[in-house]
Order: structure tokens, then C-alpha cells, then sequence
């Protein structure tokens, strides 16, 4: 009977090892975005009280960073598996690609496996949006923590393109957290 408790154990952290990851991941982005803002003398709005645990299914912006010129209202969108790929696809979808690997006679081939589009919400940007913000640049960032190996954008003619950190997509600004913590860096 030990025996049996000690193997749900292991499997059961094995299911949760990424999200327990993520949590960790998102608490580190937490601390980061708010020493930054305590440091360079910037407003951090949180839209909600548990901000840090908004999840890419939600429509309404996470955190809003105010600068002296600038509103950067901030959707987060978690990617739990590291060794996966995220695909945005032109017509708001996107998709996740993970890989299988086969191995045989000293060589080794991935195999990917795209999952099934979903429609990417319209996110709220003006969510909780405050009217002394209106004559400052609103910019909308959709900040990937934590990240996936990589993220493409799939046109309307299937070729995919790798998306660089800051590139727009859906009309949002897609960031890796240290993108946008450099953005914040160097924001006035």
C-alpha cells in the first residue's frame, strides 16, 4: 500500500512539474516587473488582486505600468512546457506545437505534433482603464512568461516566420519578460 502511495505521488508531480513551474515563474515575474517600477519611480496598476496568475484564456488585461509618457497595459499569456512552440496564426488563432523524438541506429529525428487552433480572445486593453491615462501612448503588450522555445506567426500562405521579441501580432506587442523589462528600462 506504501508502495501505491509513493507512485501517485511521483506521477502526480510529474503532471503538475509544469505548473508548478509556471506558479514560480510568474512569482520571479511578480518581483521583477515590481522592483523595476520601485526603482525608476513608475505606477503599477494590478487590474486584479492575484494579477500574476492571469492565464491566456482570460479577456481582460492583467497589469497596467505607468510611465511618464506611456501606459503599458500587459496580458499575460503562460506557456507551462518549455520545449514547446507557439504559432499565432493571422486569423486570431494560435496553436501549440510540441515534438515527439525517435531514436534509432545513432540518430535522432523530432516529430512534430500540431495541437488543435483555438481562437486567441480579444483581449481588454482598456479594462479598469483610468482617464488620466488618455493623453499618454497606450501600449499593449501580450508578455509570454514563462516563455516557450519559440514563437511563430503563420501568414495566410502557411509559411511560418519566427516572432522577435517586440513584434506585433493581433495588434498586440508580443514580449518575453526580459524584452519587456528592457522596454521598461528604457522608457521615459
Amino acid at each position: 500500500m506504501e508502495f501505491l502511495y509513493a507512485l501517485i505521488g511521483i506521477v502526480a508531480i510529474i503532471v503538475l512539474f509544469p505548473y508548478i513551474r509556471c506558479f514560480v515563474k510568474r512569482l520571479s515575474c511578480a518581483g521583477k516587473i515590481k522592483k523595476l517600477c520601485r526603482e525608476k519611480g513608475y505606477k503599477m496598476h494590478a487590474a486584479h488582486p492575484l494579477w500574476f496568475l492571469g492565464g491566456k484564456h482570460g479577456a481582460k488585461c492583467d497589469l497596467y505600468v505607468e510611465t511618464a509618457n506611456e501606459v503599458f497595459a500587459v496580458k499575460l499569456f503562460g506557456m507551462p512546457r518549455r520545449r514547446r512552440v507557439l504559432i499565432f496564426k493571422e486569423n486570431g488563432e494560435y496553436f501549440i506545437r510540441r515534438f515527439i523524438g525517435f531514436s534509432a541506429y545513432g540518430s535522432a529525428i523530432r516529430y512534430p505534433i500540431d495541437g488543435r487552433s483555438r481562437r486567441l480572445p480579444q483581449y481588454d486593453f482598456r479594462y479598469k482603464y483610468r482617464d488620466e491615462w488618455e493623453i499618454k501612448t497606450p501600449r499593449h503588450i501580450l508578455l509570454v512568461n514563462p516563455i516557450s522555445m519559440e514563437i511563430r506567426r503563420q501568414p495566410k500562405n502557411g509559411a511560418e516566420v519566427i516572432v522577435g521579441a517586440g513584434d506585433t501580432v493581433n495588434g498586440m506587442e508580443i514580449e518575453s519578460l526580459s524584452r519587456f523589462l528592457g522596454d521598461l528600462e528604457s522608457a521615459i
